[in-house]
């Protein structure tokens, strides 16, 4: 029997594929700019917007079963944020402090833009702040386009930034999600993401009453290559005796899939609960 063609749109550009294919190897292998990160449904990185269905998919665990029509942002509205305050203290990103909408009105990860025009980038950021608190995120260098950077650098108190809020989205989602309150955890960082140990740290010792602590990965010409480094292969098994019964990871980067993960984890013989995968 012949394997049926399928038509999936991707933010107004048509793909084919076949049907039972896998949605996100289909879209990567014609070089569709889709985020992913462990490929095994579990950081969220490659979250689509179906608009037949009017729901978001995990493109790594869709099979195609019809033609789709998908957007690679989940549909929000732009809301103005005030800037509280702006930290400079890294030559390549900067934190801003800011406020807007009520804190019920954004989740974990908020999209921020200099503009709310309709052709106006929003770029996605994580929201460091407790619930409550003002909004407060971190912009890297390398995540911006063009410009951006060198306005972004320059926003002053008082100045204006549009944040794309989701709606039904609240704050604490993630670390709830993850059910770390009552498990050890530690936290891997990719060196891009050097500057949320503070955020780690602060947001698991809330949450958790047993916080191992946080370890950043060395570069390396291939990132499953920095599992080996000797202060990574010693943090994990520290955090393992300390642990006895096994305890929570958190891996924030990508690159580094869940198949390379727990094979390391198993030649260490560390033994993890749960795996989780942030972006």
């Amino acid at each position: 029997m012949t394997s049926q063609k399928r038509i999936i749109l991707v933010d107004g550009v048509a793909y084919e594929t076949t049907e039972g294919e896998n949605l996100l190897s289909s879209l990567l292998s014609q070089g569709v700019d889709v985020r992913f990160g462990c490929r095994a449904g579990v950081c969220g990185a490659c979250r689509l917007f179906d608009q037949g269905a009017d729901q978001s998919v995990l493109a790594c665990q869709t099979s195609v079963q019809s033609s789709m029509t998908l957007l690679s942002k989940l549909p929000s509205k732009p809301v103005v944020f005030s800037v509280l305050s702006c930290d400079r203290s890294t030559e390549t990103s900067v934190a801003l402090t800011l406020l807007g909408a009520s804190d019920e009105s954004f989740g974990d990860r908020v999209s921020v833009s200099l503009s709310d025009d309709q052709d106006a980038v929003f770029y996605d950021c994580m929201a460091l702040n407790s619930a409550g608190a003002p909004l407060s995120i971190v912009l890297q260098e390398s995540q911006l386009k063009g410009q951006d950077w060198q306005r972004m650098q320059a926003l002053a108190t008082g100045d204006s930034l549009f944040v794309s809020v989701s709606a039904g989205v609240r704050k604490g989602r993630l670390l709830y999600e993850m059910d770390v309150a009552e498990s050890p955890v530690a936290v891997v960082l990719s060196l891009n993401n050097q500057v949320f140990e503070s955020y780690w740290h602060h947001a698991l010792l809330q949450m958790s009453a047993d916080y191992l602590g946080h370890c950043v990965l060395p570069t390396t010409d291939n990132p499953i290559d920095a599992l080996q480094d000797e202060k990574v292969v010693a943090f994990l098994t520290e955090a393992a005796q300390r642990s006895r019964v096994g305890f929570t990871l958190i891996y924030h980067g990508q690159n580094i899939s869940a198949d390379a993960w727990n094979t390391t984890l198993r030649s260490l013989r560390v033994r993890t609960k749960a795996l989780h995968f942030v972006r």
